[in-house]
């Protein structure tokens, strides 16, 4: 048997050694072994003495982001997984030279669990090639967790989305180069930013909101930190809000994360999807559903009322059509020739902020842009009335002496009244 010098020996148990702690694996856990072995090794704590910046991931697995029975194998849903990897603070290089904690959470921040608790992520070694490789073997690593995450069942049947920035609060501790990128759909509905009752349209709601948590002591402390929240409004199952909700929800997370005293706030709608046949079954709990203003029908006599939610046509304060009210006006069009129409004619109602002046002539101007556009659609429209809130839908606006927002937000809209043909 040849015998192999004692010097190679060393060297080549130093050369590997290299390599691996290059890759990110143990000695003693090498790829074909534990390729994601370096997930699971405890990390530091706060105040342990070490100042290395810090990261923390968090997907929403409330029921809302989980499709339900009734959901097609085929219709595309959230991919928390894909949409935490694409933001840049969650890309590989730079995570390295960083402390990297994971989680899920629903609707309470007791049951946040940090699945990867500030383990350290060293820089890959080696030339282009090799830091490549690695950083994908990584990459895999990470989204494998986070999909193993994403899957997990709720522990409760609500969503605590400023728990959850609570949390992630505590887990990075005090000092610089905090980061925190969260995955969910945003729809709040227990604490103080609870939306199952908010009208989604107007700021002074949003400023409400935020004054009630600050109120409440629930605004985390996320001084210095770099926040962002991606995937809102983009819920799995129910009916997904206009364009001008989602901006308005889109908005009321931007203010409430820059009243954490967060150093910059990314805030955005967009999420990765997948089939839901590929992202497991339905959450096992139900959970009180945060629902959008949608267009309604009304019958009185020879009139049909179709009530266009203001928030589902215009921007706050804004008399032109959104981009995206033209589905809705759409479906409106078809539904008046489904009716037989004899006449139409298009009421505009505001709330009773302001005067009556701006809100009739508001309420008038919303009017006349749908008129356009259901004569754009071959509707002949009669006439356009602007009522400013001469007509509230909901009552009272006031309570107590604060304004009631989902009130008059229901106020807000557009009524097309569709005198029907004698029969």
């Amino acid at each position: 048997m040849t015998r192999v010098p004692a010097r190679r020996v060393t060297a080549f148990a130093l050369a590997l050694a290299a390599l691996l702690a290059g890759s990110g694996c143990g000695a003693f856990e090498t790829p074909e072994i534990r390729p994601c072995g370096w997930l699971d090794r405890p990390g530091d704590t706060p105040g342990d003495g070490q100042d290395r910046p810090r990261t923390a991931l968090l997907v929403d697995v409330s029921p809302s982001t989980r499709p339900d029975r009734d959901t097609g194998p085929d219709t595309p849903v959230p991919d928390w997984a894909a949409t935490v990897l694409s933001q840049r603070a969650a890309a590989l290089p730079e995570l390295e030279g960083r402390d990297l904690s994971v989680a899920a959470f629903d609707g309470t921040r007791a049951t946040v669990d940090w699945a990867v608790d500030r383990v350290s992520v060293p820089p890959v070694k080696g030339n282009d090639t090799l830091k490549k490789d690695r950083r994908s073997a990584r990459r895999g690593c990470l989204e494998d967790r986070l999909r193993t995450l994403s899957a997990k069942d709720p522990g409760t049947g609500r969503t605590d989305l400023l728990g959850a920035l609570a949390a992630a609060g505590e887990q990075l501790g005090p000092g610089g180069g905090r980061r925190v990128v969260v995955a969910t759909d945003g729809l709040t509905n227990t604490g103080c930013a609870d939306l199952r009752s908010a009208g989604f349209d107007g700021r002074d709601e949003i400023e409400a909101v935020v004054r009630h948590c600050r109120e409440a002591g629930e605004l985390p402390d996320l001084t210095g930190a770099e926040v962002s929240l991606v995937g809102l409004g983009r819920a799995a199952r129910g009916a997904a809000p206009s364009s001008p909700q989602t901006a308005w929800l889109t908005a009321l997370w931007e203010r409430l994360c820059r009243a954490t005293g967060a150093s910059s706030c990314e805030v955005a709608a967009r999420a990765r999807t997948r089939p839901a046949a590929q992202l497991g079954g339905p959450a096992a709990a139900t959970e009180p559903a945060v629902t959008f203003p949608a267009v309604s029908e009304r019958p009185a006599g020879r009139i049909v009322t179709l009530t266009l939610p203001g928030s589902v046509l215009f921007a706050t304060d804004r008399a032109e059509l959104s981009s995206t009210a033209r589905e809705t006006l759409d479906r409106s069009a078809r539904r008046i020739r489904e009716l037989g129409a004899l006449s139409v004619t298009v009421l505009g109602h505001t709330d009773s902020r302001g005067t009556e002046e701006r809100g009739k002539r508001l309420s008038l101007a919303r009017a006349q842009a749908v008129r356009a556009a259901l004569r754009d659609r071959g509707i002949p429209v009669a006439g356009a009335r602007g009522y400013s809130d001469d007509r509230p839908k909901c009552r009272p606006e006031y309570r107590d002496g604060l304004p009631h927002h989902a009130a008059m937000a229901c106020n807000r809209r557009v009524e097309i009244d569709v005198t029907l043909r004698r029969r």
